[in-house]
């Protein structure tokens, strides 16, 4: 149900950029995204398996948020504002939340073996990496197709 809320949220930037949009451009907005709520915020909070200690939930969702609304807004500035300037605030807002640092224990103790751990995050990743290149792509062929019967 949340790729819902997802597909919304790509589908109104475009209308709100007034871009157009194929099925190439949903793609490219859907690896957007992918870096934004995933690749960025995974760099600090890398996806954890149930049961493992972690830093308070508020402190990590607030970081997570901070991170990927920062990330947004610096690959817009990027790809809409094509300056040296715009490129230097860009990498200078993903990078910000990274200066900062995530929530993190001292120390974490776990019976969690950390191959499993590793091979969680890998296919987290690659699932999303899917899903956001999908539903992009599908948001994009939509969105042509009903912009053209309005």
């Amino acid at each position: 149900m949340e790729w819902v809320g997802f597909g919304l949220l790509l589908n109104g930037a475009v209308v709100l950029l007034r871009r157009p949009a194929t099925w190439r451009e949903g793609f490219l907005w859907g690896l957007g995204a992918f870096a934004a709520f995933v690749v960025a915020p995974g760099l600090g909070l890398p996806p954890e398996l149930p049961g493992v200690p972690a830093a308070p939930l508020l402190d990590r969702q607030l970081w997570w948020a901070g991170t990927a609304v920062l990330t947004a807004a610096g690959l817009a500035l990027i790809a809409f504002r094509p300056s040296p300037m715009a490129a230097f605030v860009g990498v200078l807002l993903m990078t910000a939340p990274h200066l900062v640092g995530a929530p993190r224990l001292e120390h974490v103790e776990t019976d969690v073996p950390e191959r499993l751990s590793q091979q969680f995050t890998v296919v987290v990743t690659l699932t999303s990496l899917a899903c956001w290149a999908l539903l992009g792509g599908l948001c994009g062929h939509l969105y042509e197709k009903f912009s053209k019967s309005i």
